[in-house]
């Protein structure tokens, strides 16, 4: 079994609660955020490309 890391790939932080997205630990603040942002928000490129590596592995 894989030991999975406990920070969050978006954010950092250590936490316990939150999500799992082909294997990266996303905390549910950072999902909160992602869940609700707009393309209009300055932050959703940079939340955008963070998930692009996630699935894809793939560098933005």
């Amino acid at each position: 079994m894989k030991i999975l890391n406990n920070l969050c790939f978006m954010c950092g932080e250590s936490t316990s609660d939150g999500i799992i997205l082909n294997g990266e630990k996303i905390c549910k603040a950072c999902e909160d955020k992602i869940v609700n942002i707009t393309p209009k928000n300055l932050n959703y490129d940079t939340y955008k490309d963070q998930i692009k590596i996630i699935l894809f592995n793939q560098q933005v």
